[in-house]
């Protein structure tokens, strides 16, 4: 009998998605079962890690390497820790698959063999929402974020699409926290700005339910259907909305993926994972998906410790997932894919997404970006 291959599933805090893991866990057994394999095949061992810090993951990931022996780390952590994690990988022969929701533009020679990310590519969708937003609206937008939001590579993403649209400037309003926290947001300052200096549009970036908060005071302020608001993707997730479609709102976002979407294997995916788990297709789901179908094509060589095979092998033939072909390593880092840019319409806690465009971020000269961005967020763009 064929030994289990062990993965170290390393597991931040998320007050926004508290099951998420489960949802990845759901997503990966059932391509597992679609590639011929059963839950007795993967051993899981899930490892909280706080809030995602490095020291934490580190630690964790020395843990599972070195007295756990898995054969496979795997995680929503941030990919400012990958350079860490890529010694420890590559002299043990191990291999990291990692999901993230694309907060940090990659570099450009992307983080070396032993390592790959399912990301959702929000660094490529900012750049694409800024680029079309100043097209469609004007030169004059305003972006607010609260503190912790603007420790990440979307509104510097979100700068250089506007950049591209032709505009030479982004007014920019952090909160500070006294005005957005968990407690508590206080739009006044921000509204009164707005009196003072109204912008053609406006593009919030927020997380979890302060988003909600947000759209709520956006919804009962006097510029709601007067200044074009545009989101950052997750604010127009639709389970984020299910609690506040009911207000009738109207703005526009991004979709990099959506369980609506009819090309390729994606309606095959949703089918059979809704038969699977018995519960609505999601992102994490998806994720999960992607990574059931790359580790169980690797499954035979990870199993004797053969991970640069696995690696060779996989990439010269690759799989095709939800969101079109599977890669491992750095080739991933150099897919733009095509994003919808959608209008958001509620109502009777019912969310309407219109395609009304489509983009792409290729043209976005990220060779700096990774460098002179840095923050001191360590923590995954979800982990609060």
């Amino acid at each position: 009998m064929n030994k289990p291959l062990k993965i170290g599933f390393l597991m931040p805090y998320s007050g926004v998605y508290p099951f998420y893991a489960q949802h990845i866990t759901a997503g990966f057994l059932c391509a597992a079962t679609k590639m011929s394999y059963g839950p007795a095949d993967f051993a899981f061992m899930p490892t909280y890690v706080g809030q995602g810090g490095n020291k934490a993951i580190l630690e964790a990931a020395q843990k599972l390497i070195f007295f756990d022996g898995v054969d496979v780390l795997m995680g929503m952590i941030s990919p400012k820790i990958y350079p860490e994690l890529k010694p420890i990988l590559e002299n043990h022969n191990k291999l990291g698959l990692f999901f993230d929701f694309g907060e940090s533009v990659p570099p450009a020679e992307g983080y070396g063999s032993n390592i790959s990310s399912l990301s959702m590519g929000l660094w490529q969708s900012e750049y694409v929402l800024g680029q079309w937003a100043t097209k469609e609206f004007g030169l004059r937008g305003l972006m607010i974020s609260p503190l912790y939001e603007s420790g990440f590579n979307l509104g510097p993403s979100f700068l250089s699409g506007v950049g591209s649209a032709g505009a030479n400037q982004l007014r920019s309003t952090v909160l500070p926290e006294n005005q957005a926290n968990k407690n508590n947001l206080d739009l006044s300052h921000f509204f009164n700005e707005m009196d003072i200096n109204t912008p053609d549009y406006v593009h919030a970036i927020f997380v979890g339910h302060i988003g909600n908060e947000f759209l709520k005071q956006w919804k009962s302020s006097k510029f709601n259907n007067v200044i074009p608001l545009v989101t950052v993707e997750n604010m127009a997730y639709p389970d984020m909305l299910e609690d506040i479609g009911h207000l009738g709102l109207n703005f526009y976002s991004t979709s990099s993926w959506s369980k609506e979407h009819t090309t390729g294997t994606n309606p095959a995916f949703v089918r059979d994972f809704e038969n699977f788990g018995k519960q609505q297709a999601n992102l994490f789901g998806m994720l999960g998906y992607e990574a059931g179908l790359i580790l169980s094509r690797m499954k035979a060589q990870l199993s004797i410790g053969n991970a640069s095979t696995a690696v060779i092998e996989f990439n010269k033939s690759g799989i095709i997932g939800p969101r079109g072909q599977l890669h491992f390593g750095n080739q991933e880092q150099q897919i733009f894919p095509l994003i919808d840019i959608v209008k958001i319409n509620t109502s009777n806690k019912k969310n309407n997404a219109t395609i009304i465009a489509q983009g792409t971020a290729l043209g976005y000269d990220i060779s700096t970006v990774y460098s002179e961005t840095e923050s001191g967020w360590e923590n995954p763009y979800l982990s609060v």
